[in-house]
């Protein structure tokens, strides 16, 4: 084979490896993050525990309006865990959306990606445990939208998780693939059901691009190699 077939089905290969290259894109998808970048301080609203002391404790949980990389967007806030109902899938620490206090408990946290490649593909993957064995009380909504639309639970779920402890009694991995409408896109999890401050929880977020745009055909690219070992072998058969 020539080295110019050789190197075209190495190219092709390597495409073919590069979607699977990609490093999370997610800042803090595992929540073990318990101080910002800009060193702002963020302090429980219901225990008003500093989000740092938090490493100091054995077992702990309280509502933040803000982690590093993750907003309230919508309830309560975001009810940070470590050893309360269950281990974390990941690390030490995992969130619950149906954040405490009674009432309108339901909350949504939010996080912006930014310098996202418009039109190519990106995975999100992350663990989802419901707390209770009660139906319609550990639902998980995701939403993927233009980080110019504000919040709006009446927007279309890209991905729902809803059982019940007995059902799914371990973590279980979730996953969907979205595309990117514009160069910043939110990311939003929101709890639903009933609002008793007992809902599903969420660990180990993460997403990765899985497609490139442009991105050369790898049928084609073949192709190309397979025409080209055509012609070498007619032109060696007639030199023969």
């Amino acid at each position: 084979m020539s080295k110019l077939i050789q190197n075209i089905l190495l190219y092709v290969s390597l495409i073919s490896l590069s979607a699977f290259t990609h490093a999370s894109l997610i800042t803090n998808g595992s929540f073990e993050q318990l101080t910002f970048a800009d060193a702002t301080k963020s302090t429980g609203i219901v225990s008003h525990i500093d989000l740092q002391a938090f490493k100091n404790k054995t077992s702990a949980w309280d509502v933040f309006s803000t982690l590093p990389g993750w907003k309230t967007s919508y309830g309560n806030g975001i009810e940070l865990q470590k050893n309360v109902v269950t281990g974390s899938q990941d690390g030490l620490y995992h969130v619950e959306l149906d954040s405490h206090q009674r009432g309108s408990s339901n909350a949504a946290m939010t996080q912006t990606l930014n310098s996202l490649t418009i039109g190519a593909d990106y995975l999100l993957e992350f663990y989802y445990k419901p707390r209770t064995n009660n139906s319609n009380d550990n639902g998980i909504n995701v939403f993927w939208y233009d980080a110019n639309v504000d919040f709006n639970l009446g927007m279309t779920a890209a991905l729902i998780a809803n059982s019940t402890r007995n059902l799914t009694p371990n973590w279980a991995l979730q996953s969907v693939s979205f595309t990117a409408q514009a160069q910043s896109m939110n990311l939003s999890f929101a709890s639903f059901g009933t609002q008793n401050t007992l809902g599903g929880l969420v660990d180990n977020v993460s997403l990765e691009q899985v497609t490139s745009v442009p991105e050369p055909s790898m049928f084609i690219l073949f192709l190309i190699a397979i025409t080209l070992l055509f012609v070498r072998q007619r032109k060696l058969a007639k030199q023969a």
